[in-house]
C-alpha cells in the first residue's frame, strides 16, 4: 500500500517530467509562429491594397481575415503597422474606422506607443482636431495616458501659434485625467515661447520647474537666454541682472552664455557693462576665450576708450591667448578711429608675421581710414596689396575707392572701377552709381554716362 505522501511527490514527478506535459498546438513559439505568418500575411494584404483603390472598411478586413487564416488574434503591433502604413501612403481617412474597430472589438490594453503614432499621424497633417480628439479618448482603448502621449501632443501643437493657444486649456484637462507633467513637458512649452518670443513666460515656466524640484536642464538657461538676447531691447534690458535672477534658480553660468550676454550688450552700445561681465566671468572661474576678448574690445572701442582697449589687448597676450583676424581687425579700427594709421598698419605687418593673414575687412578699414585722412596714394598701394596677396576685393572695397575718387574730382578712375565692379557682378550703392554719372555729365562725358545708364538698366 502506497502512502497519501508518497503518491503525491511521484504525481508530482510524472507531471514535471512526462514527455509532452502541454499540447503542442497550445506552445507559446507555436503562437508566436502564428502571428508571425499573419503579420507577412498583412503586409502583404495592404500592399496589393495600396496598389488598388482601397474602401474606408479595406483595411480592417485585410487585418482581421490576415490573422483569421492562422487563427490567431490581432496583436498591438498588428495595429501598429497598419497604422503606420496608413501614414506613409496619406490614407488618414480610413484611420478613424481601424481606431473604432481596436476600440470596441478588441480586449487586449493597448500600448500607448500606438497612440503616439495616430496624434503625430494627424498633428504633422494639419488635422489638429482629430489628435486631440484621440488623446482624450486614450482611456476608452484600455490604456491609461501619461505624459508620453501629452508631450506627443504638445509637439503637435507648438509648432503654429494658433494651436499654440490651446495648450492651457488641453494641459488643464490632462491634469484632470491624471496625467502628471514631466521635465520634457516643460522643455517643449518652454522652447516653444522662446520661439515666439514669449520670454518672460518661458523665464516664469523655468522658476516653477525650479521651486517644483525639476531638474531643469542647463540647455533651457542657454535657450533663454539667447531667446533674451534675440527678442529684448539691447539698449535698455536689464540682461546682466536677469542673468541674476536666473542664478537663484540654481543656474550657473558658462563660456557660451556669457558670449551671448556679452554680444547683447555690445549691440546695445554699452560697452562698460561688457567689462563688468568680464570680471563676473572671472569670479565664476570662467577662462574667456579669444572670441569673448574680440567682443569686450569691439565694446569699449565703440565706447572710446582706447586706453581700456590696449589694457585689454595686452592681457590676451598675457593669457596666451591667440589673436585672430577678427581681434586684429577690432583692435586696428579702433587705432584708426584715434588717428593712428601708422600704428594700424605696423599691427597688420605684425599680424602677418604672426600667421594671421589679413581678409579684405582688413584692408577695407584701412583704406577708408586712409581716405579719410587724405593719403590716396598709400590708399592706392593698399588696393593693389589686396590683389598681390590674393585677398578679394569686395562691394565695400569698391564703395570705398569710387567715393574717394569722386571728392578728389577723379571721375574718370571712379567711373572704371565702377565698371569694373559690374564685371565682377558686385552690388554697388545706386546712389554711388547715381553720383558718377553726374559727373560725367558735368565733365561733358556724355557718351560714357549713357553707357553706364545702360549698365544700370
Amino acid at each position: 500500500m502506497v502512502r497519501s505522501s508518497s503518491w503525491h511527490r511521484i504525481s508530482n514527478f510524472l507531471r514535471k517530467y512526462r514527455k509532452f506535459p502541454h499540447s503542442s498546438f497550445k506552445t507559446k513559439w507555436n503562437e508566436t509562429l502564428k502571428q508571425k505568418s499573419a503579420m507577412e500575411e498583412l503586409k502583404h494584404g495592404l500592399f496589393v491594397s495600396n496598389s488598388s483603390s482601397i474602401e474606408n472598411d479595406g483595411v480592417i478586413r485585410t487585418l482581421i481575415t490576415s490573422f483569421q487564416l492562422h487563427n490567431c488574434e490581432p496583436t498591438p503591433q498588428a495595429y501598429r503597422f497598419v497604422i503606420k502604413t496608413l501614414t506613409k501612403t496619406s490614407q488618414l481617412e480610413n484611420m478613424r474606422s481601424v481606431l473604432n474597430h481596436l476600440e470596441i472589438s478588441e480586449k487586449f490594453d493597448t500600448p500607448e506607443s500606438i497612440f503616439k503614432d495616430v496624434i503625430f499621424a494627424y498633428g504633422f497633417s494639419g488635422r489638429i482636431e482629430e489628435a486631440i480628439e484621440v488623446f482624450f479618448k486614450i482611456p476608452n482603448f484600455r490604456c491609461v495616458p501619461s505624459a508620453y502621449t501629452l508631450n506627443a501632443l504638445l509637439l503637435v501643437l507648438v509648432r503654429k501659434r494658433k494651436s499654440l493657444k490651446m495648450v492651457p486649456e488641453i494641459l488643464l484637462k490632462a491634469s484632470r485625467m491624471g496625467v502628471r507633467l514631466e521635465e520634457l513637458t516643460f522643455r517643449i512649452l518652454i522652447d516653444a515661447l522662446c520661439r515666439i518670443g514669449e520670454v518672460d513666460y518661458a523665464t516664469e515656466l523655468v522658476k516653477y520647474m525650479s521651486d517644483d524640484c525639476f531638474i531643469v536642464d542647463p540647455r533651457l538657461y542657454t535657450r533663454l537666454l539667447s531667446s533674451v538676447c534675440k527678442h529684448k531691447d539691447s539698449l535698455f534690458f536689464d540682461i546682466i541682472g536677469y542673468m541674476e535672477e536666473l542664478r537663484k534658480t540654481r543656474f550657473t553660468p558658462d563660456l557660451r552664455d556669457y558670449t551671448a550676454v556679452m554680444r547683447f550688450l555690445v549691440e546695445g552700445g554699452r560697452g562698460k557693462e561688457v567689462v563688468s561681465v568680464l570680471n563676473q566671468m572671472k569670479c565664476d572661474r570662467i577662462e574667456p576665450d579669444i572670441v569673448c576678448y574680440t567682443i569686450i574690445l569691439q565694446g569699449v572701442i565703440a565706447d572710446e576708450d582706447y586706453s581700456k582697449a590696449d589694457k585689454l589687448f595686452d592681457e590676451l597676450l598675457l593669457l596666451g591667448l591667440t589673436p585672430d583676424v577678427y581681434t586684429y581687425n577690432v583692435y586696428i579700427n579702433g587705432l584708426c578711429k584715434q588717428n593712428d594709421i601708422k600704428g594700424a598698419i605696423k599691427m597688420m605687418s605684425s599680424m602677418e608675421k604672426l600667421g594671421s593673414e589679413p581678409n579684405v575687412v582688413t584692408y577695407n578699414i584701412l583704406i577708408k581710414a586712409l581716405v579719410k585722412a587724405g593719403d590716396m596714394s598709400r590708399a592706392k598701394t593698399l588696393w593693389k596689396e589686396m590683389e598681390t596677396n590674393g585677398v578679394d576685393r569686395n562691394s565695400h572695397t569698391y564703395d570705398i575707392m569710387i567715393n574717394a575718387f569722386i571728392e578728389e574730382d577723379e571721375v574718370v578712375c571712379a567711373h572704371g572701377l565702377l565698371e569694373e565692379a559690374f564685371k565682377r557682378k558686385l552690388v554697388i550703392k545706386s546712389s554711388r552709381a547715381e553720383d558718377v554719372i553726374c559727373r560725367l555729365c558735368e565733365k561733358g562725358l556724355m557718351d560714357e554716362a549713357v553707357e553706364l545708364i545702360a549698365h544700370l538698366v
